[in-house]
């Protein structure tokens, strides 16, 4: 039985994530920054957690090489710094892009030939809303989720023959700890920023993960799923 691998797991989102595909009954390989802050005992007996900071090339080499049959694979992990451009570190540019955009494709890399000889696999690459609909400070951020869209898509197109599947959910505004990066701005604003005029829960995520892994929904490939009350359309 194959595995589902979730990355960024220690975050509100990623554990969401884990908690609604534990019901598969698949075994499950979790990587985070963060293990003492998890129930872990609530998932499934066959769930390993991996501590792995994505930014160290060694401990990504590490987390690939545990990386076997994997069916479904959920890359949550992100890191997220808000400076406008002159403001920002060399240090946070390369920490965002190593999170959010090597790690990303270098595991991709590692599973899509398994999945490619199974002709059977899933990948759900967490986007984000600021992808399309960018926000002052969030320039580097904001490039690294195009990135990943336009990658997603990429393998979509270059692998659907072989079985593979590759889509995006891209959150806009959830009640996680993202947020308190945006502390500078009014609770209020956050929520009349989207057409339903409140913030989203990690389940919302996790739902729509959810829905792009299962079979019946084999025939969706290559497209972003905006979890965001209509935040992208703009208002």
């Amino acid at each position: 039985m194959g595995q589902i691998v979730i990355t960024g797991a220690s975050s509100a989102i990623g554990w969401a994530i884990a908690e609604e595909l534990s019901t598969i009954g698949k075994p499950m390989l979790l990587q985070g920054t963060r293990k003492h802050e998890l129930p872990l005992n609530e998932l499934s007996a066959n769930a390993e957690f991996v501590m792995a900071d994505f930014s160290s090339p060694a401990a990504l080499e590490h987390f690939i090489s545990r990386l076997t049959d994997v069916d479904i694979l959920v890359n949550a992990a992100a890191c997220t710094i808000t400076e406008l451009l002159p403001q920002t570190r060399d240090e946070s540019i390369d920490k965002m892009i190593a999170v959010n955009i090597a790690a990303l494709v270098k595991i991709c890399k590692a599973i899509i030939p398994p999945m490619c000889a199974k002709r059977s696999g899933v990948i759900v690459n967490i986007t984000s809303v600021a992808a399309s609909k960018v926000y002052r400070g969030q320039s580097v951020y904001a490039g690294t989720k195009a990135f990943s869209e336009a990658f997603s898509k990429g393998i979509a197109a270059e692998y659907g023959r072989k079985g593979v599947r590759c889509n995006c959910v891209a959150p806009g505004c959830i009640n996680s700890g993202t947020l308190k990066l945006l502390a500078h701005i009014a609770k209020d604003k956050i929520n009349q920023s989207n057409a339903m005029a409140k913030m989203g829960e990690p389940r919302d995520v996790a739902a729509a993960v959810a829905f792009l892994c299962r079979e019946e929904n084999a025939f969706i490939n290559g497209t972003v799923l905006h979890v965001d009350g209509g935040q992208w359309i703009g208002l």
